[in-house]
């Protein structure tokens, strides 16, 4: 799946790909994720309980992988955003792994979290390299399948949504209010804009930086 997003991102950077055919992939990916394993069976909500998916199960594994790639993928607008984001999930994964016991999950988080450090010193405004699709698309899909496998073993059919949520929260937020945002304003939700977070914080007098 990582490698079929990064095949896809790198497509796009080098030919352009249309976004219809670029969310194909994407649902491609996820669906191979969710045959090997990786899926929301059920969602852990607090002081809820558990919410089985049943049917359903396929479907809300989809949005998340797809909504998570995308989320990083938007958010690569400014020289060392994404990546200190990536970081930072992956940082937030490792624990969550670390405190399961998911020992591969920890080392994938690990080895994300070194390669965007090293990654950061030479883009880190003003940039010299840059990620483009290639690398958002596959971080992305990195974080939403190890969100959904380091719950560990004994929660292996339960999902809490919270953590993953919170660990890439910019995003998914500015995802969201971008889909909002095009919709009421009658414009394709691919359509780029400056209406993100970081573009507004830019606009408000913040330097990159």
């Amino acid at each position: 799946g990582g490698t079929l997003m990064f095949a896809t991102g790198l497509l796009d950077d080098l030919r352009g790909v249309r976004a219809l055919h670029k969310l194909y992939a994407q649902v491609g990916a996820a669906v191979i994720a969710f045959a090997l394993g990786f899926r929301i069976d059920a969602i852990g909500l607090p002081w809820i309980g558990v919410l089985p998916m049943g049917a359903f199960a396929l479907p809300v594994t989809t949005l998340w992988i797809v909504g998570v790639i995308n989320a990083v993928n938007l958010i690569d607008g400014l020289d060392g955003l994404a990546a200190g984001v990536v970081f930072f999930a992956g940082l937030t994964n490792f624990a969550v792994a670390h405190l399961s016991g998911s020992i591969l999950v920890a080392l994938m988080m690990a080895a994300i979290m070194g390669s965007v450090t090293g990654f950061l010193f030479w883009n880190f405004n003003p940039a010299k390299i840059f990620m483009g699709d290639s690398g958002s698309y596959f971080l992305g899909f990195l974080l939403a399948t190890s969100s959904l496998a380091g719950v560990g073993q004994k929660a292996s059919t339960t999902v809490a949504l919270l953590v993953p949520l919170l660990a890439l929260g910019v995003p998914i937020v500015d995802t969201l209010l971008a889909m909002v945002r095009r919709y009421l304003e009658h414009r394709p939700l691919f359509s780029p804009d400056r209406g993100h977070i970081h573009h507004r914080l830019l606009d408000m007098g913040l330097t990159h930086r």
